[in-house]
């Protein structure tokens, strides 16, 4: 299988921006929403032969729920499109990285960044 050109990946990093600009992000523990920002905008990048769309400043939001719990995952979703990611702390290799996955209602949930890879096929 030939594997996709720079020129390619980056447009379908591209079209990812486009699909998910202004969307929401839902940081999950397990399958309860603990967090909602929303996803201004998006710059996509070649990263060798992968692409990357990575996030414009996401504002902070307000912890939801009740005492402390462990997130677990995040989605993005715009309309009917819908996109899981991984999330972690600094240095674990998810799509969003946070300061902390230890969530306590009442507290601010900051995202440090995001970023999907775009691999070349």
């Amino acid at each position: 299988m030939a594997s996709a050109n720079a020129a390619a990946t980056l447009k379908r990093a591209q079209d990812f921006g486009t699909d998910f600009v202004t969307s929401t992000l839902v940081i999950r523990a397990g399958a309860t929403a603990v967090a909602t920002h929303t996803v201004p905008s998006w710059t996509a990048t070649n990263s060798g032969s992968d692409a990357l769309a990575t996030a414009a400043s996401i504002a902070t939001a307000t912890i939801t729920g009740t005492g402390s719990q462990t997130a677990t995952s995040a989605t993005l979703t715009k309309g009917t499109k819908v996109y899981t990611l991984t999330l972690g702390t600094s240095g674990s290799g998810a799509d969003i990285i946070v300061s902390t996955t230890n969530f306590i209602a009442g507290e601010t949930s900051t995202v440090n960044s995001l970023i999907v890879t775009v691999r070349a096929s």
